[in-house]
């Protein structure tokens, strides 16, 4: 009897591509187009296709092109494959043939310039001739490209659950502090009570806040901390950079809870006062990676220069 685990898969990669711009552009005419093949030619790969897949993966009708059940099940389930082909390609044109070895890093948004060195420093002084690519993203966007592989790396607050497409090679606690403007008067104190009063709560009620966009992460652990103090203060504004933040803060339009990190290094810090919170704020970084066997050696390199503990 024949192992069905020898036998050839009825679609191949170019196939899975051909599917996948017929679904993106939603019809034969763009995507033979973006695929360099008449509609003609086009339409009869795609016959062939379900033909030796044996069921129909797209429902046609004179209007619109729609997925049927198993044909969004087979686009999804075969997604990362492209990703790992072309990871494979790179770490043989890198291991076997000397390509220039590259790390590929994703930066959530939400981290500063200050954070930057912990992560890249000793890997700039140890491992020069190892390229590193950064880009500056969203955490999802990173989580997601982690997974697939087309990131070696993502730098992020991570949500509570991450997927089992990644694992978390570092963490750091990144503690806030208030800050203000220099010439605006802080809060009488710390703590929620001072003088017989709310004054902290009664100051803060008086702000222009500066805030994270909602839905990120670091906004959800913001918002967290305002409902455990019992307030609510409005966004005046909202931002996705601590960095501009801070200079948001020292051009006087507004106040706000920032990484302790992000401030020291800002370098006109005459221009800004940084003040003690009433209660403890702190969010997880965390550094991702690919949840696969084996990393690239330079890859290994890159994460145990990481300076974050």
């Amino acid at each position: 009897m024949n192992d069905p685990s020898s036998q050839i898969p009825p679609v191949d990669i170019q196939s899975l591509h051909l599917l996948r711009l017929v679904w993106k552009h939603r019809g034969i005419t763009a995507s033979a187009k973006a695929a360099g093949l008449s509609q003609s030619a086009l339409t009869r790969n795609v016959q062939a296709i379900e033909t030796r897949l044996g069921f129909k993966v797209f429902d046609r009708t004179t209007r619109r092109l729609m997925l049927t059940e198993a044909g969004a099940m087979l686009l999804r389930e075969t997604e990362n494959l492209h990703h790992i082909l072309n990871g494979a390609l790179r770490q043989i044109r890198e291991e076997c043939f000397g390509a220039v070895r590259r790390v590929t890093v994703g930066v959530s948004r939400s981290m500063s310039l200050a954070h930057l060195p912990g992560l890249l420093h000793a890997q700039v002084r140890r491992n020069p001739e190892v390229r590193v690519i950064v880009s500056h993203l969203a955490g999802p966007a990173i989580i997601e490209s982690v997974g697939r592989g087309s990131l070696d790396a993502g730098v992020l607050c991570p949500p509570p659950r991450l997927p089992r497409t990644v694992r978390v090679s570092h963490r750091i606690a990144d503690a806030f502090t208030l800050l203000l403007p220099r010439d605006l008067a802080p809060p009488v104190s710390g703590g929620m009570e001072a003088d017989g009063g709310d004054s902290w709560a009664v100051w803060a009620m008086r702000q222009t806040w500066l805030m994270p966009p909602p839905e990120t992460r670091s906004r959800v652990i913001l918002d967290d901390w305002w409902r455990d103090l019992k307030l609510k203060p409005a966004a005046a504004m909202e931002l996705d950079s601590f960095d501009l933040m801070i200079q948001l803060v020292a051009l006087g339009l507004g106040v706000a809870c920032v990484p302790r990190r992000a401030v020291s290094a800002f370098p006109r810090r005459q221009q800004i006062r940084s003040c003690p919170l009433p209660a403890p704020l702190v969010r997880e970084l965390a550094v991702i990676t690919p949840n696969r066997a084996e990393q690239p050696r330079h890859v290994v390199q890159f994460l145990d220069n990481i300076l974050f503990s």
